[in-house]
């Protein structure tokens, strides 16, 4: 091995150890080396000192580097204990950039030990397909860009970056033209959705809306599963109407809110984060119904009547914003996150210890980064490959 080949392997290696995503064998290469040189401080005695001063810079670069791409990608506190590591890893990158200039055959006798990593699993994008009402599906993604379809006097049309609009020709349209179409979202995937009367929805993965390519009659109505979030056009005389997993019903004029419905999760959560709303329990002939007011959200409480609480708006929109946000969450509902994001399969080995988790994290981090943290965090996680053609990965959790 020559030695720049050498140094490019160790400095990509040492990247991966400060930002976490290591494999086990990099680790032990980099810290077996780390502890020989607690074991041969004079390692250093025979460079001058202007050689030791070019080093020690080269490597303060590096670890401010890598802190400051921290504190700008992956937000803090989830990082806090792994600032350690990083100081860790900027002595061994010391020690070690000394030994790449010192031996060639050091390298070559341990190029084996240099091993690349695993394949990682990618954040999820935009994606989703669209069904219209004949029935013909379109697969949407970031490379769907201009006219889809026209459904009555509605054009579909999407902007290559994870929306799709419909946009009325002014012509009024006639009800024998009215259609329902749907949008669905896989594991990983997401998208937004500009609807005929302007209201905006947000799908996150593992989600679908339902809606008329046409508003008709005295109310505005959508169905929908998963998650959404709805920026709903305002219109006192004809309130929309959104329909969850026929559970429940949220009726509005014009507001900003959040539905969370998903089948395994434990309640349906409507959030509202402006203006006001209703929600109102399907099939209950009481007419259970609560009203919601800015930071509010209901649920199914005690005697399986709908309750409200007050809650952190902003870490129950947070997906819509690029971000994983958890506020005293445990590991459950932090990997069920993680399950329909990353589309991987989580399985618990045995009753895992309570912990709970706050802090954010940008959607756009891979995998890997957040196994890291978890370990950080203390929590006995492993990534196995799987046999499941439709699946990423395997996460297994153990005691």
């Amino acid at each position: 091995m020559k030695e720049n080949s050498a140094k490019k392997d160790l400095l990509r290696m040492l990247n991966r150890y400060a930002d976490g995503i290591a494999s086990p064998a990099e680790k032990k290469f980099v810290e077996k080396y780390y502890d020989r040189f607690d074991k041969e401080s004079d390692i250093l005695d025979q460079y001058t000192v202007g050689e030791k001063a070019d080093l020690e810079n080269e490597m303060e670069a590096f670890l401010t580097a890598r802190i400051r791409a921290k504190e700008e990608n992956i937000i803090k506190p989830f990082w806090s204990k792994s600032v350690f590591r990083l100081l860790a890893a900027a002595s061994v990158l010391f020690v070690l950039g000394i030994l790449v200039y010192k031996s060639e055959r050091f390298f070559a006798k341990n190029e084996h030990q240099i091993a690349i990593a695993p394949t990682d699993v990618a954040p999820g994008s935009d994606r989703a397909i669209l069904t219209l009402s004949n029935g013909t599906s379109i697969t949407l993604d970031n490379k769907s860009e201009g006219y889809l379809a026209t459904e009555g006097k509605v054009s579909i049309r999407s902007n290559g970056h994870g929306e799709l609009r419909y946009t009325s020709s002014g012509i009024e349209t006639d009800k024998n033209e009215a259609g329902v179409n749907r949008i669905s979202t896989p594991v990983g995937g997401q998208y937004r959705v500009v609807l005929p009367d302007g209201s905006k929805v947000w799908l996150n993965a593992m989600s679908s809306l339902s809606y008329p390519t046409f508003f008709e009659g005295t109310q505005r109505k959508v169905r929908v599963t998963g998650e959404c979030y709805f920026e709903i056009a305002r219109d006192t005389k004809h309130p929309f109407v959104v329909e969850i997993d026929s559970k429940q019903e949220v009726v509005v004029t014009g507001t900003h809110f959040n539905v969370n419905a998903y089948p395994n999760e434990s309640n349906i959560r409507t959030t509202l984060l402006e203006g006001g709303v209703e929600v109102y329990r399907i099939g209950d002939s009481s007419r259970d119904v609560v009203k919601l007011k800015p930071g509010m959200q209901s649920f199914v409480g005690a005697n399986n009547m709908l309750k409200t609480r007050e809650v952190n708006a902003e870490e129950m929109v947070a997906w819509k914003n690029g971000l994983f946000y958890f506020d005293n969450a445990d590991v459950p509902a932090v990997m069920r996150q993680v399950e329909r994001w990353y589309n991987v399969e989580v399985a618990y080995k045995k009753e895992i210890e309570s912990k709970a988790f706050s802090g954010k994290i940008h959607r756009t981090a891979n995998l890997s980064q957040i196994v890291e943290i978890l370990r950080f965090s203390g929590v006995n996680v492993q990534v196995e490959p799987t046999d499941k053609k439709d699946v990423n990965a395997r996460i297994v959790l153990n005691p």
